[in-house]
């Protein structure tokens, strides 16, 4: 992304012996978002630019432009399975330690544990809160008190919070929910639904740019929701539901297409349709589709095998992956390199090559001995106020980037 993108609508300085205008933009684009919230006191030109709806564009896609600038801004979320906190780090304090870097295979012990920063203000009023991660998009995690059952949006960033108006009633206790973007009117949306046996699935959007919600409806006809959080990819939102009452016979993936908001249906993989087996889960595997096994930990039951959809919505597409290491519930963080993937196995958080079994190591972090759900996110200065929100609404001529590995 250029920074002629940006327009130049700021007298950024009054002196002329400094650097151009451009060269400046180009500059603080490649920045902190630490540094550049600070930097919004300098003067009120750079307040304004800093909040630009465009140059937040433009420093989010620096990141996927420039290994450097995606070192430092690349944070790993996870919640913690015994006191279900929400947690950060960095997530080159994984990747660059001398285990990584070695290609070491074993346990790296007590001296190898990295620390985990607790995100408390996101529950600060209320502690001893259970907290569930829904969904990541362009630096913003959207996430769920149990207890009274708010949803959040969150930049851990800027630490911003902004807990989203209640929905209509009916939709109160939503059997699915699952956070996007819209490319085709550069919004960001909510979305929350129920399954109404006689009228189909009922959802309900919120825009994060109108503070708003509005009802949608869909005949598409199913019998339930086996998980509430939905997986956001190529601008649709994704979960598994059940068609009838036997889920082995039933079981598809029910696509919400947030630029149309219209419904579709993805085929699972035809080896799982036909075979007996127990509970299945959707997820993400690097940029594709998953479906995996999810049995309770108490049982005796594990598996070594998960299918992932590699080209999106193509049934025949569906491939079968092994792992040598027996999981009970298994998910991808989102990051991956040329040789390992970080995985959640059972609740072991793990560096893992899919091409030698045998390859792999465990990533301890000092406080947290089970890792729940987990996402790679990057920082970004998406601010949930509406001020800048508004200037969304207007056609820009930057746009956001697709997220990379």
């Amino acid at each position: 992304m250029n920074v002629r993108h940006v327009k130049v609508e700021y007298q950024l300085t009054e002196s002329p012996n400094v650097l151009p205008s451009d060269i400046i933009i180009n500059i603080l684009s490649r920045l902190a978002v630490k540094s550049l919230c600070r930097f919004k006191c300098v003067s009120k030109p750079w307040r304004s630019l800093i909040s630009d709806h465009d140059f937040v564009k433009v420093h989010f896609n620096k990141a996927l432009e420039y290994n450097d600038v995606m070192h430092q801004r690349r944070r790993l979320v996870f919640t913690g399975v015994e006191n279900r906190s929400l947690y950060f780090s960095y997530l080159d304090e994984f990747i660059n330690r001398d285990v990584y870097l070695n290609n070491r295979v074993n346990n790296v012990g007590d001296n190898g544990l990295v620390t985990a920063t607790e995100l408390a203000f996101v529950y600060s009023i209320e502690r001893d809160i259970l907290v569930s991660l829904i969904c990541y998009c362009n630096g913003l995690l959207l996430c769920q008190l149990h207890e009274s059952k708010e949803l959040h949006l969150v930049n851990p960033a800027t630490r911003e919070l902004k807990i989203l108006p209640r929905t209509p009633k009916p939709y109160r206790y939503s059997s699915l929910c699952g956070f996007g973007y819209d490319h085709s009117t550069d919004e960001h949306k909510v979305v929350c639904g129920r399954i109404n046996i006689n009228h189909g699935i009922e959802f309900c959007v919120y825009t994060l740019e109108t503070n708003s919600w509005r009802v949608i409806r869909d005949n598409f006809n199913c019998f339930e929701c086996t998980k509430v959080r939905g997986i956001h990819l190529n601008g649709e939102l994704h979960w598994l539901m059940n068609k009838g009452e036997y889920e082995a016979e039933s079981s598809v993936i029910v696509s919400l297409v947030l630029a149309k908001e219209e419904v579709r249906e993805i085929q699972l993989s035809p080896e799982y349709s036909i075979e007996n087996s127990p509970p299945i889960e959707l997820g993400l595997f690097r940029e594709w589709l998953c479906i995996s096994h999810n049995v309770d930990a108490d049982l005796d039951q594990t598996y070594n095998e998960f299918w992932v959809m590699k080209e999106h919505g193509v049934k025949e597409s569906w491939t079968k992956m092994r792992v040598s290491i027996p999981y009970h519930k298994l998910s991808h963080s989102g990051f991956w390199t040329k040789t390992h993937d970080l995985m959640v196995i059972g609740e072991r958080l793990l560096m893992y090559n899919f091409d030698d079994d045998e390859n792999f190591w465990d990533l301890p972090i000092r406080g947290v001995d089970k890792v729940g759900s987990i996402l790679i996110y990057l920082d970004s200065l998406v601010s949930l106020s509406r001020n800048q929100s508004k200037r969304s609404s207007k056609k820009t001529s930057a746009t956001w980037k697709r997220r990379v590995k």
